[in-house]
């Protein structure tokens, strides 16, 4: 049997939505096929009131006028970051291509916005490869499933999420199959079931196939040993065909796993593996001096750490130099790797632009109940030293861990006006993942943690010193107060930027427009923060009904 797949990878609701109305339309399949979905309509309504004047200033008058428009200009066009497609699609093309199988690619966006594209990929295949790594739960499998579900295709869900849901699987309609675990040994096995006329399904060689309600689930296995160097390398040059343009810069996966159990965080168990795994420095420098060759000059590490181990790095580091490979690159670093002594300035002699450093919080007590195993005393060095070494930094932020209260929330940002990081991302606690340690007892009980079942968009909580509701509040007057007092770029603003952004050149530029964005489109603010009170509203109410109804103390809906 001949066969055409289609690979759908991003995310529901993406950056690059091309229309609002698209993106209003997947919001209600997601508020359809959930519980609980006003904490999710909350956090993106926050969102919006945050972005959207943002992006009316950025095409507004007045920005011409503005002392850093020009700067800014300069380093948001030209789209060298968001125009590379997911690392899962150029993985995808390599393994279907090896195969002899026939591909087309797209994306959820796309396909949600543009009815007769949808139409015309999906009648050309007999098969989806649906990645799960960019979606945040099953409502969002649901709302895709109805997307993707034909009478004559099948419907394949893999990637992180379908790492993480295969051991409660539900079932969801439209979802045939689901594939768990290592894409580079499964889809070998699911090009046989395909050619099979989808009779056989055998899994690989250290694989398993076990059925869950009425849904197969394909198991990869996972590697003996700890080393990553036998699988494939992902062909950028097949995705440059496929979309008729180069990619600068290309995504890279070094490792799989965490050697790290942070309370909060669910990339050590995926792959259906909780064993740390990677390629060697020699197979990573030899990667990247072909990437460099075919035209490449940005690497993104998406490696959940690539710092580790340190005499990888600084192993990498020496052949990247001793070989002049002409390329640069950004990875996620811890910040007790960074201060070690010729760190820093070694990563940059061999190419490094950026870190992105987990900070998490600026206190010791939230820090060690998220067992982090890192001091504010580090984060903050690692900042300074990157600063001072070349290396600009985007440090990620976690507002509501338990224990987190009013006081430790200023503590962060008290501590990152110090630190002064380029940019910053701050994200809310979230249990959306049943198997992450907070979610395990002794944890739960310890924090007094309680949330509501996994059908809602993005779960309800509450533990012994904040809630969902709560959080919400916190989240926006961190990010109001980060961005107005200049203490870092909020990166969703600037994500273009970013693989060109210098700190000696722009930094000031950018944390200039930031401020004038802040005080400009008061009326668009306004109807965002009413639209906000509303849902505070619906969300403490919904809260109440969700956790025993025991009413949670809510925050002041205007000061949300």
């Amino acid at each position: 049997m001949s066969a055409r797949v289609l690979i759908v990878t991003d995310s529901l609701l993406s950056v690059k939505e091309p229309s609002v109305i698209a993106a209003l339309r997947k919001q209600l399949r997601i508020h359809r096929s959930s519980t609980g979905a006003w904490l999710d309509l909350r956090l993106k309504l926050l969102t919006l009131e945050r972005v959207l004047p943002a992006k009316l200033y950025g095409v507004w008058p007045t920005l011409r006028s503005s002392p850093h428009g020009a700067v800014v200009r300069a380093l948001l066009d030209g789209d060298i970051n968001l125009g590379s497609p997911e690392l899962t699609e150029v993985v995808l093309m390599t393994l279907l291509a090896a195969e002899g199988v026939s591909y087309d690619a797209t994306t959820y966006a796309i396909l949600a916005a543009d009815s007769s594209e949808r139409e015309r990929l999906l009648s050309a295949c007999d098969v989806v490869f649906a990645s799960s790594t960019m979606l945040r739960g099953l409502p969002e499998v649901h709302a895709i499933a109805e997307l993707l579900d034909r009478p004559s295709n099948k419907v394949v869900l893999g990637g992180a999420l379908a790492g993480v849901l295969h051991s409660s699987w539900p079932g969801v309609p439209g979802v045939d199959l689901l594939a768990v675990g290592y894409g580079e040994w499964l889809v070998p096995s699911l090009v046989a079931w395909i050619r099979s006329a989808f009779q056989e399904l055998d899994p690989p060689p250290r694989g398993r196939v076990v059925t869950r309600g009425e849904t197969p689930i394909l198991y990869s296995g996972v590697p003996e040993g700890k080393n990553l160097d036998d699988l494939a390398r992902p062909d950028w040059s097949l995705a440059e065909k496929y979309h008729g343009r180069p990619f600068p810069m290309v995504h890279y996966e070094s490792v799989r796993g965490c050697p790290y159990r942070c309370q909060f965080c669910n990339y050590p168990f995926l792959f259906d593996d909780t064993r740390f795994r990677y390629k060697s420095a020699e197979r990573i420098a030899d990667d990247w001096a072909h990437y460099a060759a075919h035209g490449a000059k940005i690497v993104n590490c998406l490696d959940s750490l690539f710092t580790v181990p340190r005499k990888r790095l600084m192993a990498l580091c020496d052949l990247l130099i001793e070989r002049q490979t002409d390329i640069e690159w950004i990875c996620y670093a811890r910040a007790d790797d960074l201060v070690k002594p010729g760190t820093v300035e070694h990563m940059r002699a061999a190419g490094c632009i950026q870190v992105q450093i987990g900070i998490e919080s600026g206190d010791q007590q939230v820090l060690d109940n998220m067992d982090k195993r890192c001091s504010v005393e580090a984060n903050l060095e690692a900042m300074k030293r990157c600063a001072d070494g070349g290396i600009s930094t985007m440090v990620s932020v976690i507002v509501g861990f338990p224990g987190e209260t009013e006081h430790t929330v200023q503590a962060t940002l008290d501590h990152l006006r110090e630190g002064q990081p380029d940019f910053y991302y701050c994200a809310p606690f979230s249990v959306q993942v049943d198997h992450i340690p907070v979610m395990q007892e002794p944890s739960r009980s310890r924090f007094g943690l309680e949330a509501n079942p996994e059908s809602s968009s993005i779960r309800y909580w509450r533990h012994a010193t904040m809630n969902c509701s709560e959080v919400v509040g916190h989240v926006g007057r961190f990010n109001a107060e980060m961005m107005a007092d200049g203490i870092s770029a909020e990166a969703s603003l600037f994500y273009p930027a970013i693989p060109r952004y210098r700190r000696e050149l722009h930094r000031e530029a950018l944390l200039g427009w930031q401020r004038e964005c802040v005080g400009s489109m008061s009326l668009v603010r306004g109807i965002f923060r009413g639209l906000g009170s509303w849902a505070q509203g619906r969300l403490g109410r919904d809260l109440v009904h969700a956790l025993d109804r025991r009413t949670p103390p809510l925050l002041d809906d205007h000061a949300a």
